[in-house]
């Protein structure tokens, strides 16, 4: 058995977490400190003013949502939307390029085309350098290959009942792929071990959603129950596959030779007796994307094309926009209509308020979650004096809402904040606090 094992749940202590964050910080105008409210927490070292960029940081995991796939293709590396814009047309339609509406002269060379390639089980890159790179983190781990694997059982089970577990996988991918590659366990999951988790029953179990007369460990054991059975899905597929990269050391780019110095031959068994291949930690993983993860968008080409030409004056492509934008906005009407219907939440409110927002239909951004090692460790406020964006390659940047003093802390919104305090109180109970920014203050 190798070295450097360590327990199940291993908390790391207060100077590696501070050494740790500390190194992601470095080179930032930011600060990691721990405070005794709230705990984590970064801190600006210089002023800002709103507008200003403070840092970007690329995502630890991400994932486009399943259902948003439909209506956009990006690559599953950084995100970036596939295709030309022809292509990325016809998927939104669901049609075929030929099918529809031809560009305009005027912009013909003149539109960014995005490549895309795929990889052996249909997941779809922007480049051969995106697909290497997936395939070296984590997906070598993951891949399907073709629909008898055991893995594509767990995919699919993943993608019937909460594609969060899609997000966990690649979490235990890339620690199985580090500890491959350098034999080192508490080096491979030590990213994951920084972050604040507790068992997903935990964080989603609410008293407000019991049944008459049952008790909360009750419902608390129908998640477990799946959370089981989907781990031992997700172990079928990562024995199954970690013997085939023994065997065959496979890689998309014939001339690598980065799975020849990978050791696979005792990651499945270390990871069992580390603990970090056990349902106990599946489920912090999925607790800690329940209170960690950030919404990831990315805008469509679609959307920033007539932006950028709405008001050129040219009478073709401004029909073109029409047209377009015309059979896009029945697409996603219908896409949404149908999301509407498989969710039985709504309630009339909502569905009023989705209404009047019907004629808001735009082109479709690429939607998704990530998590960020660095983002994730701001904490809440219903003042935040900054926000997230997203470029076009995934890549987050955080940028200042309102002027930043040197030492101020840095606070996003984990919830909307557009509503009264008794509503935003009341979407924090996942997070497992109360707020006490000070526009709560003011208004309970």
């Amino acid at each position: 058995m190798a070295s450097g094992l360590q327990t199940t749940m291993a908390s790391p202590t207060e100077t590696t977490t501070t050494t740790y964050f500390a190194d992601l910080a470095a080179g930032k105008p930011i600060r990691y400190d721990m405070t005794a409210s709230k705990g984590k927490a970064l801190f600006a070292t210089k002023s800002f003013v709103p507008g200003e960029p403070l840092f970007n940081e690329m995502p630890f995991v991400s994932m486009q949502h399943v259902p948003n796939q439909s209506l956009v293709q990006g690559c599953e590396n950084c995100h970036v939307i596939v295709g030309s814009i022809e292509q990325q047309l016809a998927h939104v339609l669901h049609v075929e390029v030929g099918a529809v509406p031809p560009l305009p002269n005027q912009l013909v060379g003149k539109v960014p085309v995005n490549g895309k390639c795929t990889c052996a089980c249909g997941a779809i890159y922007c480049s051969p350098t995106c697909r290497s790179a997936a395939w070296e983190r984590y997906h070598c781990v993951l891949c399907t290959g073709h629909p008898d694997t055991p893995m594509h059982d767990f995919l699919q089970h993943a993608i019937d009942t909460n594609e969060i577990f899609l997000l966990a996988a690649q979490v235990l991918g890339r620690i199985s792929v580090a500890y491959a590659k350098d034999q080192d366990m508490a080096a491979a999951r030590r990213p994951v071990d920084m972050f604040c988790k507790l068992p997903w029953w935990e964080v989603v179990a609410s008293e407000e959603d019991l049944e008459e007369g049952q008790s909360m460990d009750e419902y608390c054991g129908i998640f477990r129950h799946l959370l089981e059975e989907t781990f031992a899905l997700f172990m079928d597929g990562l024995r199954f596959n970690s013997a085939h990269l023994v065997l065959h050391e496979p890689h998309p780019d014939e001339t690598s030779d980065f799975m020849s110095a990978l050791h696979w031959e005792n990651v499945v068994s270390d990871g069992v007796a580390n603990g970090f291949l056990s349902v106990d930690f599946f489920a912090n993983v999925v607790g800690m994307f329940e209170m960690n993860n950030i919404s990831m968008e990315v805008r469509h080409p679609l959307s920033l094309l007539a932006e950028r030409y709405e008001d050129s004056g040219d009478a073709e492509i401004a029909a073109w926009l029409d047209v377009v934008e015309t059979q896009v906005r029945v697409q996603v009407k219908m896409h949404m209509d149908n999301d509407d219907d498989q969710d039985e939440d709504d309630d009339a409110d909502e569905h009023e308020e989705e209404e009047d927002e019907d004629d808001d239909i735009m082109y479709p951004d690429l939607d998704g979650t990530a998590l960020f090692s660095l983002v994730c460790t701001m904490n809440h406020s219903c003042e935040p004096n900054v926000a997230v964006c997203y470029e076009s390659n995934g890549l987050a940047t955080v940028v200042a809402l309102a002027p930043i003093a040197t030492g101020d802390e840095l606070c996003i919104a984990y919830i909307e904040t557009e509503q009264d305090v008794e509503a935003r109180t009341h979407d924090l109970r996942e997070y497992k606090f109360e707020c006490q920014c000070p526009r709560c203050l003011r208004e309970r």
